[in-house]
């Protein structure tokens, strides 16, 4: 099974995310990216940092997939990952949802909503991001907002939306949907083998 998580900036995501992975024992699949690295990010557990060269070499070989752009950078995940039978995890933009889906199999979707928007909009300040790529960070909070509000394509993509009112309850929710998915997906295999 792999569990994309999505939704805003500052929504919370690599939170949940990280006690997904200690919790239920997923592997965190690891993001490829051209974007520059943050102070205290590390190459390979956060994210792959590559070249714009590099990266174009990744997707011509076929060893990345399901690219996009996002504030002027690419990201792509490594095709191995989406196609391991392990139980993993990913963060995912909304707007790339249809072509993860089509590349990996056994996905469950889950779109994070903010219960306070305001909430998210701090979270995201408390990044230290220069000021030009929070103010475009915020203006992306604002257009995915009014973009999956009215898009209804796009919400049928997701499997699950989890409100996320940044206490314990929200993390209980997710682990507790994720191991009833963990028991269907088990008691499947039983019942084909």
């Amino acid at each position: 099974m792999i569990v994309v998580l999505s939704g805003i900036t500052g929504v919370g995501k690599s939170y949940l995310k990280k006690h997904i992975i200690n919790k239920l024992n997923f592997k965190n699949i690891v993001i490829v990216t051209t974007r520059e690295k943050r102070k205290k990010e590390r190459n390979g557990i956060d994210k792959f940092f590559v070249s714009e060269e590099e990266f174009r070499e990744l997707e011509q070989s076929g060893k990345i997939t399901v690219s996009f752009e996002f504030l002027g950078n690419k990201y792509a995940y490594f095709t191995k990952d989406l196609n391991s039978i392990e139980n993993s995890i990913t963060e995912l933009h909304y707007s790339t949802i249809s072509e993860f889906k089509k590349k990996a199999k056994n996905v469950i979707a889950i779109y994070i909503k903010p219960k306070n928007i305001e909430v998210a909009k701090k979270q995201l300040k408390l990044r230290g991001l220069p000021w030009k790529v929070e103010k475009q960070r915020l203006q992306e909070i604002k257009e995915q907002v009014l973009e999956f509000e009215k898009n209804e394509n796009i919400k049928k993509e997701f499997d699950y939306i989890i409100y996320n009112d940044y206490t314990e309850k929200t993390l209980e929710k997710a682990i507790d949907l994720l191991e009833k998915e963990l028991i269907e997906e088990e008691s499947l295999c039983l019942k084909e083998g």
